[in-house]
């Protein structure tokens, strides 16, 4: 193959996504497609628990093929980076449902840091649930902070100076990686449930509270 048929490859105005234009890169599309054929793609305020029950779920999922040895992925990163977003996004979502931040004070406020995040989160969410249910995932969320504090250990094999994030070869134990990460996801989609409902029962009281008003 010569340069001239190589230039024919690398044409990068004319791939699009969806139906935006011309070209080959047409895996996302805007237009109504079979279920069978595809994935929905739902963004938006109210598609938080999408996002972030996505990640977990992906992570479990490639996690227990990983430990079958099924497929041919053999790395660990990508589930310890979904892992770790699902965390960060859970407990982002705990502090905005509660009114304690809004996504935009959240984020700006702590960025990556898991360990600033929980400590908040727990005193948060400690109006909802019992702290020493909250208390029992320290270790793990703890554990993400300590290897990943920055969130690119995960995604970069190097860090910012091109180095390793690493001191030295290490090994992920699934088994127990997913057995805590189910307790994790357990008591943060519990607490941010049992912040609904306080949410709902508030509702519920100014509405009626407002109707006797009237009278």
């Amino acid at each position: 193959m010569g340069m001239a048929d190589c230039a024919a490859l690398i044409r990068p105005t004319s791939y699009r996504l969806g139906r935006f234009g011309g070209g080959m890169a047409d895996f996302i599309s805007f237009e109504e497609v079979s279920a069978d054929l595809a994935s929905p793609i739902i963004d938006g305020n109210g598609a938080r628990d999408y996002y972030r029950l996505g990640y977990y779920r992906c992570a479990s999922e490639a996690a227990s093929a990983l430990q079958k040895l099924k497929g041919e992925n053999r790395s660990a990163m990508p589930i310890l980076f979904l892992y770790r977003q699902y965390v960060e996004s859970a407990l982002k979502d705990a502090l905005h449902l509660s009114n304690a931040f809004d996504l935009e004070q959240v984020d700006k406020k702590f960025g990556h840091d898991l360990a600033g995040l929980w400590k908040e989160a727990k005193r948060v969410l400690g109006n909802f649930v019992d702290k020493d249910f909250l208390e029992s995932i320290d270790a793990p969320i703890a554990e993400f902070d300590k290897v990943d504090r920055r969130a690119d250990a995960f995604r970069y094999a190097v860090d910012r100076d091109g180095q390793r994030h690493f001191p030295k070869q290490g090994s992920v134990i699934l088994h127990e990686l997913m057995k805590q990460m189910e307790e994790v996801e357990t008591v943060l989609e519990l607490a941010i449930s049992e912040i609904r409902v306080a949410e709902r029962q508030l509702d519920a009281d100014i509405a009626e509270a407002v109707a006797k008003d009237r009278f």
